[in-house]
């Protein structure tokens, strides 16, 4: 019975290779408006940049992953200051088009060939906006996004 148990986990490992060729991580820069102002009409912009490091182990491997963001539920994210809330979104591109989200249609993609033995660096770049439209107190406001990385 011994000899089975070792043979089926050593097929597990053989048709799964990809599942131990690579590793990744996700750091980011802190996103931050500065001072944010009460002005109706005018938005507000910043940017942070994320980077994935991915390594390979001993063979070559395709990689591929996605970055998505949590929205905080129903699509809305904000942040709290003395005088209440502001709400913000988080963008793939500098058009403000497409919001970055928590689901694989609105997350950023990407794929790669990595080598045997190497490390790979990607930046990305979060585009942000407080919309114009708001109205809330001149003030500072703290909110706090979490980013996550499927491979």
């Amino acid at each position: 019975m011994k000899p089975f148990v070792a043979s089926s986990c050593l097929f597990f490992i053989l048709i799964s290779p990809d599942a131990l060729a690579y590793s990744c991580s996700i750091m980011a820069t802190p996103l931050n408006f500065g001072y944010v102002e009460d002005r109706p009409g005018h938005a507000q912009h910043s940017t942070a940049t994320l980077t994935v490091v991915c390594q390979s182990d001993a063979s070559p491997v395709s990689v591929n992953y996605q970055i998505l963001f949590s929205d905080g539920g129903a699509g809305k994210r904000s942040m709290t200051g003395t005088h209440g809330e502001v709400g913000y979104q988080l963008y793939t591109t500098s058009s403000y088009q497409q919001v970055w989200g928590e689901t694989a249609d609105s997350a950023i993609t990407d794929s790669y060939y990595l080598a045997a033995h190497t490390t790979e660096s990607r930046s990305y770049t979060v585009y942000a906006r407080i919309q114009p439209d708001r109205s809330m107190g001149t003030g500072q406001y703290a909110g706090m996004s979490s980013v996550r990385l499927m491979y």
